[in-house]
This record gives C-alpha cells, structure tokens and sequence, in this order.
C-alpha cells in the first residue's frame, strides 16, 4: 500500500482534495501567488518547471493555509501533501528495508510536518518538511542519529562548575570519520536534497560521477572551495563519457553544489546553538 493511499490521496477525486480543488478560486483570490494556475490539479506540472523561489513561494502559502496558526484548513495540508507525493515516494522507495509499515509511517509523518511547517519563518518547504518527516520516522523507528538515547541523558553544565574538575584527562586527537560513514552521510544528503526537490536525478547522478572521477584523479586542488570537483581534468574526463563540453559539466556541477550549500546552510541556520 503507497503512501497516496494510507492518506486517501490517491484519486484526485478523493474527498480532501475536491474539497482543495472547490477552495482553490477563493485560496487565490486572498492569496495571489497561488495565481499560477487555475486548478489544483494543474499544480504539481508547473511546480516542475517553477522557478525554486517562486515554487517556494506557493508552498509556503499551503502551509500558512494549513496551520493551525494560520489558515487552519484542512484540505490546504492534504492539497500541501498531495504535491510532495512524488518526494515521500521515493523515501519510501529508499527505507522500504526498515519497516513493513514504512508508507504508514512516512504517510503519518508527512501530514504531520506539512500541517506543523513555521510557515511564519519557512523557507524550503519540501525540502525541509520531507527531511523532517523522514527524521521523525528514522525517530520511531530506533534508526539512526535522530534515535540516539545519549542525548536523551545529557544535560548542560557551564565550564565553570566543578564537574569538569573530577573527569579524566583523556589525550586530544583528531576524529577521523570513516570512509563508510562519510559515504552513507553523503548518500543520505543526495537522496534529501532529490526527495526534496533541491536537486534533480540527473544532478544527483553528475554529482556522483564528478565525485569518484576526482577521488580517482586523486584531486587535492580545492580552488574555489569546491574541493577539486570542478578541476579542468575531472570536467574533461566526465565530458569525455557524457559525450558533452567541460564547461557544461563545471556548470552544472556548480550549479548543483550551489543548491545544496544553500538548502543546508537554511536547514542548519535554523537549528538552536
């Protein structure tokens, strides 16, 4: 069972969305930008091809209409929902290994998230409502970072009190990550950043390539902060394969890293020091 159907989002004629599809002329007439079309049902193809701040822009009026501090619409999250199916599809897709239950889940999470989203100070709203409900499911579940119980038993302590005085001197030294670990983390990244929208599939798959081209070159040049991925020789050889001109693959490759530095920088801009 998808998750479409465990929230009864799976014909367009279902009850939740007749009922976004009936409110959408007066959603439009007090909200503007939601002017991009004339019928919910035309939405999800135009925020394919939607400038990323203009589809923003629309997102985050559903959210103002679905929260309880905003609009407190109903049909607004289930019309908000509907269109980052294709998003929570592919989580799903990816942590189908965990749980039998993972549509109920993610389903569960979603419609949570897309009715909670700050709508006040959001910003990314598929992107960060898809990696929210993704987190709050790895949470249940026991999985991960999000269900480490260490943090549960931390507290904080100031540097002057006196605990500091009884625990052990340990010797400093670097951490190293493992090269297991880096992967997985960037793994991970790739399929929110594509989940959410930030990037596309064919930019995640240049990335990849760009990437074990540059490990394999052994690129140590950094220029640009871009950590050798768009060097002259690693450009060269993927456009050599691509079939296409280097300078389409530094664009690109640019262009897509430029993304997800700037929904992670908003991402991490948001979470408390």
């Amino acid at each position: 069972m998808s998750v479409a159907t465990q929230l009864g989002l799976g014909d367009p004629e279902s009850d939740v969305l007749a009922a976004a599809r009936s409110r959408w002329p007066g959603w439009v007439s007090a909200h503007p930008e939601l002017g991009v079309v004339g019928d919910l049902l035309e939405l999800p193809g135009w925020l394919r091809q939607a400038d990323r701040g203009d589809a923003d822009a629309v997102l985050l009026t559903l959210a103002e209409l679905s929260s309880p501090e905003g609009g407190d619409d109903v049909a607004a999250t289930g019309a908000l929902v509907w269109v980052l199916l294709p998003g929570v599809s592919l989580l799903a897709a990816r942590m189908f290994t965990l749980a039998p239950r993972i549509d109920q889940l993610l389903a569960a999470a979603l419609w949570m998230e897309a009715r909670t989203f700050p709508w006040q100070r959001g910003h990314r709203v598929a992107a960060n409502i898809l990696m929210n409900a993704r987190k709050a499911v790895m949470r249940d579940l026991g999985v991960g970072v999000a269900a480490d119980p260490t943090w549960a038993r931390t507290f904080p302590a100031a540097p002057s009190e006196r605990i500091w005085e009884d625990l052990p001197t340990v010797p400093a030294g670097p951490l190293e990550p493992s090269e297991a670990s880096v992967q997985q983390g960037l793994a991970e990244l790739l399929d929110w950043a594509c989940a959410g929208g930030v990037i596309t599939g064919e930019d995640r798959a240049l990335l990849v390539e760009v990437a074990q081209t540059a490990d394999r070159q052994q690129t140590v040049r950094s220029g640009r902060g871009h950590a050798g991925l768009l060097g002259n020789d690693v450009s060269g050889e993927v456009a050599g394969r691509r079939g296409v001109a280097a300078i389409t693959v530094r664009r690109r490759t640019s262009r897509a890293i430029r993304a997800l530095r700037d929904a992670v920088g908003v991402t991490a801009a948001k979470v408390p020091a």
